[in-house]
């Protein structure tokens, strides 16, 4: 498994429609392989949001790239609305994921 991280500039009149874009496009990427996206923002405010993304393997993600669908979705109006950095590809050599607790968190809400 690979873990892949890229900040982003997300102007603030825009980032609902961001949240809402990935939520919309979750479909489409889980169909493409990715195993989690997670957005996040500074807990004290101010900063760029960070975009981590899971994925099996180094070859699922490369296939993403090269897919137009991606295109597609990175052709949208909300992509363009925000300003993406690098992208950051990460080996997972260790640690947990603790699913039941996720699951239960999740019902909670």
């Amino acid at each position: 498994m690979i873990l892949c991280s890229r900040t982003v500039a997300v102007p603030a009149p825009q980032r609902e429609r961001f949240l809402a874009w990935i939520a919309a496009n979750r479909v489409v990427r889980e169909a493409h392989g990715i195993l989690l996206e997670l957005v996040l923002e500074p807990s004290r405010g101010g900063g760029e949001t960070m975009v981590i993304t899971a994925w099996p393997s180094h070859e699922v993600f490369d296939a993403w790239i090269e897919t137009t669908e991606r295109d597609r979705l990175t052709g949208s109006d909300v992509h363009r609305a925000v300003d993406y950095r690098p992208i950051r590809r990460f080996e997972v050599v260790g640690g947990y994921l603790n699913v039941p607790a996720l699951v239960k968190e999740e019902e909670h809400r």
